[in-house]
């Protein structure tokens, strides 16, 4: 069986249109929890390897929030998506992610340097859309991803973005241990960056208002863009999909890939 194969059957089972005997057997050592949940490769970076950088021409919403590569961005109104770079970047990039996700933490410490530097200088429009993939796993469930998403958002709002999201995954609890789901532990969590624990911030924690983007960007990965899980990462409608290899500079290899698309486009 070829990796696509595979995947595409996958595909079937995650979206209900195939039988339970659909997929067979992965090509490389996946791990699929029941349900819609953390799939994994892991054969490179650091042992756990990235997940499902797949392709679609997607951009879900009409506004877009924009802010410097910095970390002014602000997200777009009743959208759980926060925008990066200059609109007028000829390749666009969406990154689906849970902050949950441990696959996530390590994707974003790998190639989230490569992406702020490629919008600084204009090359790139980066979309960060958080989801609720870990919430919805049948074995450990929670409000979590939704949660650390939607005070993500807020603190996005008050120009923290970057630096609330790196602490975030620098908190972030084993699957089972669902400690995101506090609104007290997330504004803890955002104690430790400068300015952002204010009465507004703890109030849109609280009030989550954009809990129903978050979800709407996780059926829209998996529904709409068909990843096969998160991370999963789109740019200029085409995708990069690894093997990720033990041993390779992941970073690097990203990057010349969207050094590519960016050359084509």
């Amino acid at each position: 069986m070829t990796q696509q194969s595979w995947e595409n059957g996958l595909r079937e089972v995650m979206t209900g249109t195939a039988g339970a005997a659909r997929v067979a057997a992965p090509p490389t050592d996946t791990i699929l929890r029941k349900g819609r949940s953390s799939l994994r490769w892991r054969n490179g970076l650091t042992g756990s390897g990235v997940l499902g950088v797949v392709a679609a021409a997607v951009m879900v919403g009409t506004s877009l929030g924009v802010g410097s590569a910095g970390g002014s961005a602000s997200p777009a109104a009743a959208d759980a998506v926060v925008t990066v770079g200059p609109a007028s970047a000829k390749t666009k990039v969406v990154l689906y992610e849970d902050y949950r996700c441990p696959v996530c933490k390590e994707f974003n410490a790998s190639l989230d340097s490569v992406l702020q530097q490629d919008a600084a200088a204009g090359k790139i429009q980066i979309e960060y859309r958080p989801t609720d993939l870990i919430d919805r796993n049948d074995t450990v469930r929670g409000t979590g991803s939704v949660m650390a998403g939607n005070a993500v958002l807020c603190a996005a709002e008050h120009g923290a973005f970057y630096a609330y999201r790196d602490a975030v995954y620098a908190h972030q609890p084993v699957e089972a241990a669902d400690s995101f789901q506090s609104s007290a532990q997330l504004i803890d969590i955002a104690r430790a960056v400068p300015g952002l624990d204010t009465p507004a911030f703890e109030k849109c924690v609280d009030d989550q208002p954009y809990a129903a983007g978050i979800k709407h960007n996780f059926d829209t990965a998996i529904n709409t863009v068909h990843c096969p899980g998160v991370p999963c990462v789109d740019a200029g409608g085409k995708q990069w999909s690894g093997p990720v290899v033990p041993g390779e500079d992941l970073a690097a290899t990203v990057n010349t890939w969207l050094s590519q698309i960016i050359a084509s486009d």
